[in-house]
């Protein structure tokens, strides 16, 4: 694979931040070399979305000065989707970084895999609640109050956008999130305590729902080690850069 299908990936991503905040009625801009929002995004979510390479840095960074110039009270949260933005010099630090995933050909059969397990396409506004809870539980554990909600009803009535639940016979619970765009199918917010399995799931859905894309999507730390046991390869380094709030 090459630098083309990284692309893909970025817009394709950068398709899907726009529409998780579209559904929270927060619309995006998409621009020739990047995708932002000034109206601020659910938690996880960035900001602006780089979709292009190294070439488009000096327009990139203009955009984005642009965009904090609106309201440094806040915080900021940019993904430089070929690692190759100097953001420091507008304040931004390194959250993170990640790589990108593909896979493309050949599939491994995950449907027989591990036949006790049920996967099913959530369809209404009950069953994204349920499933976001699943998601969320680690951070609602942690958490004093309530947390906001992330996946907004609207996202159910996209038919680009499919959440995946997993049940295991084991009582075991994942899921994930499959979205069509820019000609390949993103994977993205997997959860679950049995990951080989639910990337395993989410692959055979895939399958179905969309058939003959492209998979794409990013991890990092440990979980790219999964992410290559279910068949991926890396495509190229990703970047999410933080600017910190200024004082009131």
């Amino acid at each position: 694979m090459n630098s083309s299908i990284t692309m893909l990936a970025a817009h394709n991503n950068a398709t899907w931040c726009d529409a998780v905040c579209r559904a929270h009625d927060r619309p995006g801009e998409f621009h020739e070399t990047i995708w932002l929002t000034r109206l601020g995004t659910p938690r996880f979510y960035p900001d602006a979305v780089t979709t292009a390479g190294v070439e488009a840095a000096p327009a990139q960074l203009k955009a984005i000065a642009d965009l904090i110039s609106s309201n440094r009270r806040r915080e900021w949260f940019v993904k430089d989707s070929f690692h190759c933005l100097r953001l420091e010099s507008l304040g931004f630090e390194p959250l993170f970084d990640a790589e990108w995933i593909a896979m493309s050909g050949v599939r491994p059969d995950g449907r027989h895999h591990q036949p006790g397990d049920r996967s099913t396409i959530v369809t209404d506004e009950a069953g994204l609640s349920a499933w976001e809870r699943s998601w969320a539980d680690e951070d609602a554990k942690a958490s004093a109050i309530p947390l906001p909600r992330v996946f907004m009803p609207g996202l159910l009535a996209d038919d680009s956008i499919v959440f995946v639940s997993i049940q295991g016979e084991d009582g075991s619970t994942g899921g994930g999130i499959l979205n069509r765009g820019a000609d390949v199918v993103g994977l993205s917010n997997l959860f679950g305590s049995q990951m080989d399995r639910v990337w395993r799931s989410l692959i055979a859905i895939a399958g179905e729902s969309f058939p003959g894309l492209p998979l794409v999507g990013y991890e990092h730390g440990h979980d790219i080690a999964a992410a290559k046991l279910a068949g991926f390869e890396t495509i190229g380094p990703l970047r999410i850069w933080r600017l910190p709030a200024t004082a009131r």
